[in-house]
């Protein structure tokens, strides 16, 4: 077991910017129009249950670190070739959320600026971050949600009790039935962003109060579920439902339109500090997934160098089929929650819990 450790609140905090800190500026869903608020509440108990059924197959594995608990799943040599698929994964949605970050840079701060300005300092602080290891990215985090949390509340309260704001917007609900909300549900909000909570399977071991841990890991997910709620009611109230969808970042030209005596305006800018906490939060949690996986499946230890290749395969990995945010989007949308998302977020968590379940059970009878 790897002798770093964190608190409960460290953990959490991680967890809530992981799942809000893109998500609410570039990932909102309106596919279900004025009832997104119910496809968002039913998210929020899939994730729940989600979360806990990883960690309820850490747990019945001994909280065995990620590779022994892929070994005592598939077994040995199925192991190596799924690690190595989980490290891809977790470096490649590492990549799409840093160009997530360049792309809203370089189209909303400077336009028709490169997404090397934007992507390659960002990524060297995240390298930089992670090298530091798991404890400084947990500490920041605490940090980061903390002023996070003001910046959203001052959002909403400027966004709601301004003129643009229309509480007629918000209705009818469930004015097209099931079908749209099933829609925005299966599978884009099924994968995004709750089932990313996969790459926790390889943090979880490293809580220092893991059964703490089991009664408190629910709120930082319905936090985040409340947040992205909240936001999107805020977003449907200032520009319309049938609106919203059309726009790359529905929360930017959201808060763009908000102005208070024509003095008070451009308050967009907020937003990117958001994307800036919760990017980055996102990115160094995923290089240093993938770290940790690679070592324990070489059985070498951490070296700072290694992080430098990690850089360098999410900095290529971000290049591919990103020429412009339409296709970035695009592949984010329909190809990687198919291909991607479902096998590793579900059928592999699926798979290896029913063996380590019947496995322990074996033993225990």
């Amino acid at each position: 077991m790897n002798k770093v450790s964190m608190s409960t609140l460290e953990l959490c905090s991680m967890m809530l910017l992981f799942l809000t800190g893109s998500t609410i500026v570039v990932g909102l869903n309106f596919t279900a129009m004025e009832s997104s608020i119910w496809a968002v509440t039913i998210e929020i108990g899939f994730g729940i249950i989600l979360f806990y059924f990883y960690l309820f197959v850490v747990k019945k594995s001994s909280w065995k670190e990620f590779i022994p608990l892929l070994e005592m799943g598939f077994g040995s040599f199925f192991a190596k070739i799924i690690a190595f698929v989980f490290s891809f994964y977790f470096l490649y949605i590492a990549a799409r959320v840093m160009n997530d970050f360049a792309f809203f840079t370089t189209q909303i701060l400077y336009p028709d600026a490169p997404n090397w300005i934007a992507s390659v300092p960002f990524l060297l602080v995240v390298g930089y971050c992670v090298m530091l290891g798991i404890e400084a990215i947990a500490r920041s985090a605490v940090i980061m949600t903390f002023f996070s949390f003001l910046i959203l509340v001052l959002l909403w309260l400027l966004g709601f009790f301004s003129e643009e704001f229309q509480a007629k917007y918000l209705f009818p609900l469930f004015s097209h039935g099931w079908k749209p909300i099933s829609t925005m549900i299966f599978p884009t909000g099924l994968t995004f962003p709750y089932g990313e909570l996969v790459v926790f399977l390889v943090l979880v071991p490293l809580a220092a109060n893991k059964e703490k841990l089991q009664k408190f890991v629910w709120i930082p997910i319905v936090i985040a579920g409340v947040i992205i709620l909240i936001t999107m009611e805020l977003v449907i109230g200032i520009l319309h439902a049938p609106f919203a969808n059309t726009y790359y970042f529905p929360f930017v030209k959201a808060m763009e339109l908000v102005t208070y005596l024509g003095i008070i305006e451009h308050m967009e800018i907020f937003t990117y500090l958001l994307l800036i906490g919760g990017g980055f939060i996102k990115v160094s949690v995923f290089i240093y997934a993938a770290r940790v996986v690679l070592t324990q499946l070489f059985k070498v230890k951490q070296k700072n160098w290694h992080v430098f290749i990690l850089m360098a395969a999410v900095y290529l990995l971000s290049l591919h089929r990103s020429g412009d945010i339409a296709e970035h989007l695009y592949v984010g949308l329909k190809l990687v929650p198919y291909y991607l998302h479902i096998p590793i977020q579900f059928v592999l968590p699926f798979l290896l819990g029913v063996v380590v379940f019947w496995k322990t059970r074996k033993k225990a009878s």
